[in-house]
């Protein structure tokens, strides 16, 4: 009985202040945190927050929680602003959007790194492989007219929202929260990103597919779930379902980086048929 209302629940229209209550509650959580801890203290912990907070917002980027796409736009900008990330999320959107629009095959940012970028020394490659290299070359392209997706002005309004936030943070006296909110943004960027982008569409030569699922061992609000969101990046993280009928083991979140990156014998799996991308729905401009 409580299952089925518990799934009645998921399916209604308040189902959404999942969403909407984990992401206040886990950024007061981060923001409590930083306040009140040392960076000693605040640094893994505040990792994990910005990590799920990011995961959260992944929703927002793809227009789940709000109908209106500009009202998704708004708390993600928002949140690239006051998370002291300047303008950086804006680069995800794009390069997450067309990620789903060309996934794994010629137009997705994971290709580009992984063939005409990728450089014989293997810390090299591992550095072009992270994802916040990846968003400074897709600013690149978007400076440069090649990513209509991402809006400039987003940009600069993030990055000066950013701007006020440290002001303001350095009028009170506290700057050590700002730096370490950068160093947790950066490393986060540089190794949880990096190890989600490795096992999510990466495998054997002979793989099947086009990404895997993995077990976790600290929730990640269902992203784990992969080939259920790519089939449809409209559905909330709390309807996604496994596909596979044994999803990889929660370690290979990290070795398939290792196998990828190091061993390089773990290659980008297949890309996703171009029907099936076609037949996705698009309400709005933030799907391709």
């Amino acid at each position: 009985m409580m299952q089925v209302i518990w799934q009645r629940f998921l399916h209604s229209r308040w189902a959404v202040w999942l969403t909407h209550g984990s992401l206040i509650g886990l950024t007061a959580a981060l923001w409590a945190l930083l306040w009140f801890a040392p960076f000693w203290i605040a640094f893994v912990p505040g990792v994990l927050l910005a990590h799920r907070i990011g995961v959260l917002l992944h929703e927002y980027l793809h227009g789940i929680p709000f109908r209106n796409y500009r009202n998704n736009l708004a708390v993600y900008g928002f949140f690239d602003g006051a998370m002291l990330m300047f303008g950086l999320m804006e680069l995800f959107r794009g390069t997450h959007l067309t990620h789903h629009r060309w996934l794994n095959a010629v137009g997705d940012n994971a290709v580009r790194s992984a063939t005409s970028l990728r450089p014989t020394n293997r810390w090299l490659s591992w550095l072009v492989a992270t994802e916040a290299l990846q968003h400074l070359l897709f600013l690149w392209d978007a400076l440069h007219g090649r990513q209509p997706i991402v809006r400039l002005w987003r940009i600069a309004a993030a990055a000066g929202l950013s701007t006020v936030c440290v002001l303001g943070l350095w009028y009170v006296g506290q700057m050590d929260i700002a730096w370490t909110l950068i160093a947790i943004n950066a490393f986060t960027a540089f190794v949880p990103a990096s190890l989600r982008g490795a096992v999510e569409h990466h495998g054997p030569q002979d793989a099947i597919g086009f990404a895997n699922e993995y077990r976790v061992w600290l929730p990640l609000f269902n992203l784990n779930r992969h080939v259920h969101h790519h089939e449809d990046m409209h559905c909330p993280w709390y309807l996604l379902q496994f596909r596979t009928p044994q999803p990889l083991a929660a370690r290979h979140y990290f070795t398939h980086w290792f196998r990828v990156y190091v061993r390089g014998d773990y290659v980008l799996m297949r890309p996703m048929s171009v029907i099936d991308v076609r037949e996705a729905p698009t309400r709005h401009e933030g799907h391709l």
